[in-house]
C-alpha cells in the first residue's frame, strides 16, 4: 500500500488526484492536508514518530492557505525521515520563478494542474513513474546492510 500525503485545499482538485491513481489501479492510502497548517503538523507527526507509516510520496499544491507549499517543502526537505522522499508540486502556477523555486527546494516534479481531465489523469503515469523509481519497503527490508 503506497502512502501518500496530498497537501491540497481544493476538493475538486482531491477527487482528480484520487481519480488519476484509481485510473492508473495504484493500491494507495491518501492522507490529505487542507492547508499548509495540517501539512505541517502531519510532518511533525512522522518526524516525532507518533506517525510510525512512512510516507512513500508526497502531492503538494504551492497556492496552500495559512503556510504556503514553498514553506512546506523546505520543512520537509529539514526532516530526516522524509528528506528522500519523492515530492510532486501540484500547481495552476505557470510561473517559471515558482517553477524554478520548487526545484531548487528540492521537488522531484513540478506538475501544473492541467484544465482538461484526460490531462489531468497524466498524474497517475508521473505518480507512478516516481514510486517505480524508489525501492519498496519490502526490497529495503530484504536488501543486505552495506559493508564498511
Amino acid at each position: 500500500m503506497i502512502r501518500i500525503l496530498l497537501a491540497e485545499d481544493n476538493d475538486g482538485d482531491v477527487f482528480l488526484v484520487r481519480r488519476a491513481l484509481e485510473k492508473k489501479g495504484l493500491a494507495y492510502e491518501l492522507i490529505v492536508a487542507r492547508n499548509g497548517e495540517e501539512a505541517l503538523k502531519l510532518l511533525d507527526e512522522v518526524e516525532h514518530g507518533s506517525k510510525t507509516e512512512a510516507l512513500h510520496l508526497i502531492l503538494l499544491d504551492l497556492n496552500l492557505p495559512k503556510i504556503d507549499g514553498i514553506q512546506v517543502l523546505s520543512r520537509i526537505r529539514k526532516v530526516k525521515t522524509l528528506r528522500s522522499t519523492p515530492v510532486i508540486v501540484l500547481t495552476s502556477s505557470d510561473s517559471p520563478k515558482d517553477r524554478e523555486s520548487a526545484l531548487q527546494m528540492g521537488a522531484n516534479v513540478y506538475f501544473r494542474k492541467p484544465t482538461d481531465l484526460q490531462s489531468f489523469m497524466r498524474l497517475g503515469d508521473v505518480v507512478e513513474k516516481i514510486l517505480g523509481d524508489r525501492p519498496t519497503d519490502d526490497e529495503q527490508a530484504k536488501s543486505p546492510a552495506p559493508q564498511a
